[in-house]
């Protein structure tokens, strides 16, 4: 799938993260690359950092952990498994990370107690 590099204009709500971490266990068939939901993920933790006094419907703390990671691990991945030489072959939005990763992230993510 072609995907577009242009920023996912979602808001910066635990509903869309999840979704967006649903988005990237399709792998190749995702509506959006990794690429845009890591830099969703990073704006998310941004918007949280900047405006502290905002509060998410739940352990706000561990969403922006697991939104963090995101962002840790795709650095990661990318540190580990590419040369810059790969790397100016092919577009940030061509890299896949493993299926496991949202896994995970999502589990953690629908394990948070939800505020009533």
């Amino acid at each position: 799938m072609a995907w577009s590099d242009t920023p996912i204009d979602k808001t910066f709500t635990l509903g869309n993260l999840a979704d967006l971490l649903s988005q990237g266990l399709l792998g190749s068939m995702s509506r959006f690359s990794h690429f845009q939901i890591v830099e969703w993920c990073a704006r998310f933790v941004d918007e949280f950092d900047r405006e502290p006094d905002t509060q998410l419907p739940t352990s706000p703390d561990t969403a922006l952990d697991i939104a963090d990671d995101v962002v840790v691990q795709w650095e990661l991945h990318i540190a580990t498994q590419y040369t810059l030489e790969d790397l100016n072959r092919f577009s940030l939005s061509d890299i896949v990370l493993p299926k496991a990763y949202f896994e995970s992230w999502l589990n953690q993510l629908l394990d948070l107690p939800q505020a009533h």
